[in-house]
């Protein structure tokens, strides 16, 4: 076995986070309008994480093409945008 993620497993992982990412943004979104949380709080948050999100998974994916590992750059990139979701999914809804 080569060890090399395949295409599938990424196709997973892509699916996967797009619909946390779904989840969070409904979320969001029905707090913002029943007034449970801020909107211009919660608006900043969305941009800064997501700037802050972007350079954590371009280095995740930099580090893994540096060390030789380029096949496995774009699902450490997805891992950090993962990790980051489910995070703000916990946050949103206390679990």
């Amino acid at each position: 076995m080569d060890n090399k993620p395949g295409l599938a497993t990424l196709f997973v992982d892509t699916l996967a986070l797009s619909m946390a990412a779904n989840a969070v943004i409904a979320v969001r979104l029905t707090k913002m309008a029943f007034g449970v949380v801020d909107p211009s709080r919660e608006g900043s948050l969305m941009v800064a994480e997501k700037i802050d999100a972007a350079a954590e998974a371009s280095l995740a994916a930099a580090r893994a093409i540096v060390a030789g590992e380029a096949h496995h750059a774009p699902g450490r990139a997805v891992a950090v945008y993962k990790r980051r979701v489910d995070r703000n999914l916990r946050r949103l809804t206390g679990g």
